[in-house]
């Protein structure tokens, strides 16, 4: 091969180089644009969520090397393979990124996911991202950084099976075989939508026919028997008060499984849940749960007050609060005569831990 023809060749690769060197280094940074979701809002602790990212290169100019990495908050943890984390996972300053680098034609998008859970009740920030721009060479790259808009919110883990929470299905079993004992088909006050928590004898397919909706009697309020959940939000430790709100969850839970009817009463920022049922109601109480940073806004006689003035004469009472006090053993007792029901109580008090046995005594 003629000398000057490989001397042709040469100049012609390094030309092409350095077109793409001067190229990769006269893209703007702010051409690669970012967008992340999340698959939810609200979530339980260890529940798997997906975040979605898209990175799109918005200039006419391709970019050679781009990167796109997150760095977690503390709170939520990566739940990948092994594989992909060895793959994604870069250590830092600031603890371990997860970076996905690529290159990028004119006018298209690079897009990845990354599972994780949340460790922890509350509200919790994602993270942060890291969008690079490097140049064809290697030498220079133009990093910039957003916080993530999305926010989780954790409700409570629910109660373990415990001998109290055992008894609450029996009055819940009570509270559910009254609210179709006490009917009384011959009163009818009017009809209100279907919510999927009436027996399908309630259902007027007169009045169903006429709107087009799903349509129940609407019988004296003896019929509509319901469950008040009253939360009792007071300064104590903070294990205690967690399991507060693990009992408030639980106990939603139960009553959203019996398909009774229930409102939600509190003396802090739990605030109040008119009455309901089903994944919507649901979803708000799940929501309050996360939220709550334990404030306290009035007393619990207050409370009470104003749970036995807004309720029937047969709703059922649902009291949970950190521990029983003369004070509250007075809000119950408040309660059993404004409804006639018995008032079922929960504590957050933690069990003792059991005292170890000493030498020689017997077992």
């Amino acid at each position: 091969m003629p000398a000057s023809l490989i001397i042709a060749i040469i100049f012609a690769v390094v030309s092409g180089l350095v077109a793409l060197e001067i190229i990769s280094l006269t893209g703007r940074a702010d051409k690669l644009v970012y967008a992340c979701d999340v698959n939810m809002s609200l979530c339980e602790p260890d529940e798997l969520v997906t975040l979605t990212f898209r990175v799109r290169n918005a200039s006419l100019l391709p970019v050679m090397y781009a990167g796109f990495s997150v760095l977690f908050d503390d709170a939520i943890e990566v739940r990948e393979s092994d594989e992909w984390l060895a793959k994604h996972i870069q250590g830092g300053l600031f603890g371990n990124m997860f970076s996905f680098d690529f290159f990028l034609l004119p006018h298209r998008t690079f897009k990845g996911s990354i599972r994780f859970s949340v460790k922890e009740r509350g509200l919790h920030r994602i993270g942060r991202v890291y969008i690079e721009r490097g140049d064809f060479m290697g030498f220079k790259s133009r990093v910039r950084s957003f916080d993530i808009s999305k926010q989780m919110i954790c409700t409570a883990r629910p109660c373990e099976d415990e001998p109290e929470i055992k008894a609450l299905g029996g009055f819940l079993g009570d509270i559910s075989v009254r609210r179709f004992i006490c009917e009384d088909p011959s009163l009818v006050l009017g009809f209100r939508e279907y919510t999927g928590s009436e027996p399908l004898k309630s259902i007027s397919w007169t009045q169903t026919a006429k709107t087009g909706a799903l349509m129940v009697k609407k019988h004296d309020f003896t019929v509509d028997t319901d469950v008040a959940v009253v939360m009792d939000i007071k300064f104590t430790e903070r294990p205690v008060a967690e399991r507060c709100l693990s009992l408030l969850r639980t106990v939603c839970d139960a009553l959203e499984s019996a398909r009774i009817p229930y409102a939600v009463f509190s003396n802090g920022d739990i605030f109040e849940i008119e009455k309901g049922s089903g994944r919507t109601h649901n979803f708000a109480v799940q929501r309050r749960i996360g939220l709550s940073r334990f404030v306290k806004y009035s007393s619990l006689p207050d409370l009470v007050s104003h749970v036995a003035s807004t309720g029937g004469s047969k709703r059922g009472c649902i009291v949970i609060t950190p521990k029983l006090e003369p004070e509250t053993s007075a809000c119950i007792a408040m309660l059993d005569a404004s409804s006639g029901v018995p008032t079922f109580v929960l504590t957050g008090e933690l069990p003792k831990p059991e005292a170890p046995e000493k030498e020689g005594e017997a077992a």
